[in-house]
């Protein structure tokens, strides 16, 4: 590996109307150590041809295509194909400033394993700060991980990362390909879990863009991508129960909360699976007591819960009443 090169992954299924404007920020890095390695994880639009025009015009990109695999495997291709001693994963319909990779190398510190940056939220309406007001610090362990699963900092995207290859390789981390939603979540509390400090300034350099069709928009009916996102919430209360038990009721109030709101998109989308409503039901009834006890859910919200344990369909119907209100 070349002494403080980072090597940039974007993996790419279908983003042609997307990518020239990625990657294209990418290239004004004022950090000029680095390659960016454009991963073509099977497309069947014209990001293929996109990617090989990139690569002919830039010497600093390589292109690799593969076989339709999901977003972990062509994660994982970038980690096999990296060159760098650090490695970061930006999406290919978001973009960054110019100080996205110097800002993050600025942060290294002797025993930093891993430095994090802040962002904006792009929405079709506006564009906000994620995490103002927030400082600049340095974690433990376990009180990044409390961090990171609290999703109210820095959360468990790839994007904000800057992961040292030397540890990934060494404990042989890789991003979990049998999980579809939050599969980076899960990569980081394992990679968190191997290092000794970590470093986090929210100061934003990198545009997150949040489409329509969130994991939760209450009128798209239940993919089961979206509900994959349980398992990886089950991973990780198991991996909290061996390595850092403070974060057991952060999760299990997750998975509740999760499980909730997949109930009221169920019946909003008017969806005819009495197995799948009896699993969200039961979940929810399993961890109720962590999401009742966390104080990140509003009073009002705790009381629809415990509505939904009465009738769900009239927590539902209570819900949709506020939300137009709310309007």
């Amino acid at each position: 590996m070349e002494n403080d090169l980072i090597t940039v992954v974007v993996p790419i299924y279908n983003m042609g109307s997307y990518l020239m404007k990625a990657v294209d920020s990418l290239l004004k890095q004022k950090y000029r150590h680095y390659e960016i390695i454009l991963v073509d994880d099977g497309s069947t639009d014209n990001s293929s041809e996109l990617c090989d025009e990139l690569a002919s015009k830039h010497e600093i990109i390589r292109v690799i295509h593969k076989k339709n695999g999901g977003l972990s495997s062509a994660r994982n291709c970038g980690i096999e194909g990296a060159r760098g001693k650090y490695i970061i994963f930006p999406d290919p319909d978001d973009w960054v400033d110019e100080n996205y990779l110097s800002a993050l190398v600025e942060q290294q510190a002797d025993e930093i394993d891993l430095e994090i940056c802040g962002n904006y939220i792009v929405t079709h309406t506006k564009q906000v700060i994620q995490n103002n007001g927030a400082k600049k610090e340095i974690f433990n362990k376990k009180d990044a991980i409390l961090h990171l699963l609290a999703q109210t900092e820095y959360c468990g995207f790839a994007w904000n990362k800057l992961y040292h290859l030397d540890i990934i390789y060494r404990n042989n981390l890789r991003f979990d390909e049998e999980l579809g939603m939050a599969q980076d979540l899960h990569f980081a509390f394992r990679y968190i879990l191997k290092c000794g400090k970590i470093s986090y300034n929210p100061e934003p350099h990198y545009f997150y863009v949040q489409h329509k069709a969130g994991v939760t928009n209450i009128n798209h009916p239940l993919s089961q991508r979206k509900i994959s996102g349980l398992k990886t919430y089950d991973k990780l209360l198991e991996l909290a129960k061996v390595y850092v038990p403070e974060a057991v009721p952060i999760i299990g109030a997750t998975i509740a909360n999760q499980n909730l709101s997949f109930l009221y998109i169920y019946y909003n989308s008017g969806m005819n699976d009495e197995v799948l409503k009896e699993r969200l039901y039961t979940n929810f009834k399993k961890y109720k007591h962590y999401f009742f006890r966390n104080r990140k859910y509003g009073f009002s919200h705790r009381i629809l819960g415990l509505i939904a344990l009465i009738n769900p369909e009239l927590h539902y119907k209570l819900k949709k009443m506020k939300h137009r209100g709310d309007q």
